[in-house]
């Protein structure tokens, strides 16, 4: 009782001085309580903000071995034209900060691992890339590569014959060890891409697209590079994907 009488004149002592001094002694007793709340308001209305306008990923690709942070804002939108999506609502998840190189285990292990976390989630639909970082997804005993025969119709397939990127099926399987094994690979021989009839189980898994402009341009490569477009073996949006093949062929 005593308690609640004392608080109580310690309210009315308060609310009798003029307003300044009422301030002044709520700045003095409660300034950091204020100053937390305030930032918690305000970090929770950010929040609610950047999920309210969050876009919604619809396409997802890894470009490897750029040469220069990429200029892409233009071919994108033009994916988005041509798709009939609206890019104030959707976007196109584009990660071009990838590189491949043979001998540099660590570092392709640590690219590899975002692919597959990426085809882990079912958020993975192409990759581009030169010919020996292309070879090296291709070749990947995770098999990250769809086989085009079971994702380009057969008109389709005929139309880009002579673009076709094939891996031998054979080669693959001495690749791939038994659990808890490793494979020897310095004896292993890579047969010619676009040579099927040299192979003893040819699958087409990419399409050469050097040549594709406003790709190779977006995303800084040189006008001789030897490109390749592969789709990832689990897209989840296969409609999306092929059009944003018709799109770079457009």
């Amino acid at each position: 009782m005593k308690l609640f009488e004392s608080l109580k004149a310690s309210r009315d002592k308060i609310m009798a001085q003029p307003k300044e001094e009422r301030f002044s002694y709520f700045w003095d007793y409660y300034k950091w309580p204020a100053i937390i709340a305030v930032v918690l308001v305000i970090a929770l209305i950010q929040t609610t903000i950047s999920i309210v306008n969050r876009k919604e990923t619809v396409f997802t690709g890894y470009i490897l071995n750029s040469t220069a942070t990429p200029k892409d804002e233009d071919f994108l939108q033009g994916f988005f034209d041509y798709a009939g999506l609206d890019s104030s609502e959707v976007e196109a998840a584009i990660y071009s900060d990838m590189y491949l190189h043979p001998g540099q285990s660590q570092k392709n292990a640590e690219v590899f691992q975002r692919i597959m976390a990426g085809i882990a989630i079912n958020d993975a639909d192409i990759i581009v890339g030169q010919a020996e970082p292309f070879r090296m997804c291709a070749y990947n005993t995770s098999r990250i590569f769809a086989d085009l025969r079971n994702f380009l119709d057969a008109e389709t397939l005929e139309k880009f014959s002579d673009r076709l990127y094939y891996i031998d099926g054979a080669v693959l399987e001495k690749l791939t060890a038994p659990v808890g094994e490793t494979v020897n690979t310095a004896g292993i021989i890579y047969p010619n891409p676009t040579k099927p009839e040299l192979m003893e189980d040819p699958i087409p898994v990419g399409l050469a697209v050097g040549d594709r402009e406003a790709l190779r341009t977006s995303y800084y490569y040189s006008p001789d590079t030897v490109l390749y477009l592969g789709v990832i073996t689990n897209t989840q949006r296969p409609e999306l994907t092929q059009q944003f093949i018709d799109y770079i062929f457009s």
